[in-house]
Formats: structure tokens, C-alpha cells, sequence
């Protein structure tokens, strides 16, 4: 069985992610036009969500784009010294509205919202080799995922998503144990270290997408903590 991240290992949705993350922050309720929003989104912010997006997990984590001193992030530790100081409330807001112009982008401009998403260069021919044997595991919601493969012919591919986990070791643990299949005899790719170490422990072969989102920080770590890593979208895996 393969399990796969969506984000960041599928496809490339960073201008996505910036554009409901800026819709998402306190006071900008109103507007008419996802694409026009986006146009006038300040470059300043898409800079600070790019280094945001990549320490990032969950949509939570976006809402640290909307503070200026997020520029001053050096490592995880700073992004997560950041994120532990929110108020819960105003996390639990922001994620709640960023979700809701998700939902609104999707419904409203469908178009211009699945072009938002790309897919990396192998992915789609991975996934036909794997068809029937592949899960989605990801922190994004479950409907986006499915219109997203569909718009590229590829939902035929993929037999379960899980979307919105915060908590993909034991999602992936589950998997497993729903179908019948040993973990050993499972292979995980993500693109967060933090996930690949986590589902490694519960026995998967637990891969690195190095072509997602990722700091050099991590890439030292991955180095130094003997991380399996893939430098690129693998033409086939032996499942």
C-alpha cells in the first residue's frame, strides 16, 4: 500500500494556500472575486507565507503569515515559540474563515481555484502505476482533494483520502489495520520530517518528499538523523 501527502508531495498549491490564508485573517469578510483578492495580495505577504508554508503541518500554522515578526524566523524552534504564543481563539478563528474561503473559492470560481493547484512533474504517472493501492493522507479537507485529483483524471487512482490530520502516524496506523495490511508492507511519503519520522516509528517505510515544502534546517536534520529521502518523484516504488 502506498500513502501519500497531498500538499507538497502531489501538488503544488502555494498560491492557494496563500490566497485563503489572506482571506482568512480577521476583518477581510468581504469580496467578490478570489482572483481579483489575489492580485492585490501584498508581496510581502506571499513572501512571509512561503517561509511560513514551509514549517507548516496544518492550516493552523498559517495564520503565523499574518504577524510581521514572522520574518524574523530563523529555525522551528522560533516558528514554534510563535505559534505557542496565539490565543487559541484566535487560531481557532482564522482557521474556521481560511476554511470557509476554501470552501467558497471552490464552490464560487471552480475554475480559477483548480488552477491554482499544479501537479509535481512524475506524479501523475506514479499514481496511475499505483492505482487501487494508493491513500491519501493529508492535512488538507477531504472534498479538495477529491475535486483537485478529479480535475486531472486521477481520482480513478486513489482509494481513500483522509483529510484535515493533524495526527497522520496513528490516521496511517489505522489504514493499515482497516485493510489488512502490514505496516511493513506499507511505504509513506510526506514532505514534513516531522511526519515521515513520526509514521517510521509505527513501522512503515516512512519516506522524504525532498521536492515539497521544507527548510534547510530540515534538510540537516533528515542528514543527520538518517532520514530515507527521495530527491525526486520516484518513476515506480516496489509495494
Amino acid at each position: 500500500m502506498l500513502v501519500v501527502d497531498f500538499d507538497g508531495v502531489v501538488c503544488d498549491a502555494l498560491a492557494e494556500c496563500a490566497l485563503v490564508t489572506w482571506l482568512g485573517a480577521e476583518g477581510v469578510a468581504r469580496w467578490n472575486s478570489g482572483a481579483g483578492v489575489l492580485r492585490r495580495v501584498p508581496a510581502s505577504f506571499v513572501r512571509r507565507f512561503r517561509k511560513v508554508r514551509d514549517y507548516s503541518r496544518v492550516l493552523d500554522h498559517f495564520v503565523v503569515a499574518h504577524l510581521p515578526y514572522a520574518d524574523w524566523v530563523r529555525g522551528r524552534k522560533d516558528f514554534d515559540r510563535i505559534f505557542r504564543t496565539l490565543p487559541a481563539g484566535y487560531v481557532s478563528d482564522f482557521t474556521r474563515a481560511a476554511s470557509a474561503a476554501r470552501g467558497r473559492l471552490r464552490t464560487e470560481e471552480p475554475d480559477f481555484w483548480l488552477g491554482l493547484h499544479t501537479l509535481y512533474p512524475g506524479i501523475a504517472p506514479l499514481l496511475l502505476g499505483q492505482a487501487g493501492k494508493t491513500m491519501i493522507v493529508t492535512a488538507k479537507d477531504e472534498r479538495s482533494v477529491w475535486d483537485i485529483l478529479r480535475r486531472h483524471g486521477l481520482d480513478g487512482t486513489v482509494a481513500e483520502v483522509i483529510g484535515e490530520c493533524g495526527q497522520k502516524a496513528i490516521a496511517v496506523r489505522d489504514l493499515c489495520r482497516r485493510h489488512g495490511i502490514s505496516p511493513a508492507d506499507t511505504t509513506f511519503i510526506d514532505d514534513n520530517l516531522a511526519n515521515v519520522r513520526g509514521v517510521a516509528a509505527v513501522g512503515v517505510r516512512a519516506m522524504w518528499a525532498e521536492w515539497g515544502y521544507h527548510t534547510p534546517e530540515d534538510m540537516a536534520n533528515a542528514d543527520r538523523l538518517g532520514v530515507a529521502r527521495l530527491p525526486a518523484v520516484p518513476a515506480g516504488l516496489d509495494l
